[in-house]
């Protein structure tokens, strides 16, 4: 061999001639109206990463995450949609039902996991909770009777209350609405017209008119509005001294009084096992829908007292987390 081609095999090998190429990492895209990317990763994204850690990926190690977070600008959550897909990532983590309507417009083949739909089958997304049969699969957030359970609870700790509202960003489904009349006709409470929201301006006159109107408690459901204003609610709720229940613990740990739902981290951390499966294969068509099974009681003793409330001892002890 000459010295001329000795050295040219020698730099080929050294610079790696003779190796495969660098496993390409995955790609995880998260879509996410309620959350904004100026403030620090709430602890709900902080579950999914930990989640995601116990299955073994590790962003910027084994695996990268792109967010795309609106903070509140529903109309930029199409436009986000589709820049995840054009970065050609792996799978889609959707929040709210605006951000899987979004990615449903954007992608019919990139699997989506959803974590915060009511009713995925009503919505579209999937055929059935057992056989999702598209690109969609992930986590119902609601069942069954926690809409009428938002009423008994407010009622129970409110005995004098006569007159409820519902406070959100768009009407509650027809299902969920249905619950909360019912509940409310059986514990002799008027259930108010719903207070739509559509930005943060419009929550002041929004409590004042409840207060106006003499309502002595508001219902917050699941919604991203609700999630991303929360301090700005639960200010406003004390400042009118108006009892509110909300779907989210989050709001219970900024000053709200009380909160009934699923384990809003649990979910999210259970959304990264759904991510895991995917990237190693699985597909969403064949991923049964997860109903939440376990609800979670949240209430602020502090926030009680501001309000000149004693929580009644039967509703203290079905509690799961008190806050003093």
């Amino acid at each position: 061999m000459s010295v001329a081609v000795a050295v040219a095999v020698f730099f080929w090998t050294v610079s790696g001639g003779d190796a495969q190429p660098a496993a390409r990492r995955p790609a995880i895209g998260l879509l996410s109206i309620g959350t904004d990317p100026a403030r620090p990763l709430p602890p709900r994204w902080q579950a999914f990463f930990d989640g995601l850690r116990a299955h073994g990926w590790v962003d910027g190690q084994n695996v990268r995450v792109e967010r795309r977070f609106s903070g509140g600008e529903t109309e930029q959550v199409s436009r986000l949609a589709t820049e995840l897909v054009d970065l050609g990532v792996d799978v889609i983590v959707a929040t709210g039902l605006r951000e899987n309507q979004a990615a449903r417009q954007a992608t019919k083949t990139i699997p989506v996991v959803m974590v915060v739909v009511d009713d995925p089958v009503e919505a579209g997304f999937a055929q059935s909770l057992a056989r999702p049969g598209g690109n969609f699969t992930g986590l119902a957030f609601s069942a069954t009777g926690v809409s009428g359970k938002h009423v008994e609870l407010i009622k129970e700790t409110v005995p004098t209350l006569t007159r409820v509202a519902i406070l959100a960003s768009r009407p509650p489904r027809p299902a969920l609405l249905k619950e909360m009349e019912d509940a409310a006709r059986k514990l002799k409470v008027a259930l108010l017209p719903t207070i739509l929201l559509r930005e943060a301006g419009e929550l002041a006159p929004a409590f004042a008119q409840a207060a106006r109107n003499g309502t002595g408690g508001l219902i917050f459901p699941a919604d991203a509005f609700t999630l991303l204003h929360r301090q700005a609610i639960v200010d406003l709720a004390a400042q009118h001294r108006i009892p509110a229940i909300y779907a989210f613990g989050e709001l219970v740990e900024v000053g709200g009084l009380m909160a009934y739902g699923p384990s809003f981290p649990g979910r999210f951390r259970q959304a990264a096992t759904f991510v895991d499966k995917i990237l190693r294969g699985a597909k969403p068509a064949d991923l049964p829908v997860e109903q939440p099974t376990t609800f979670e009681l949240v209430i602020n003793l502090k926030a009680a007292k501001a309000l000149g409330l004693t929580i009644p001892p039967s509703v203290r002890a079905r509690a799961d987390q008190v806050i003093q």
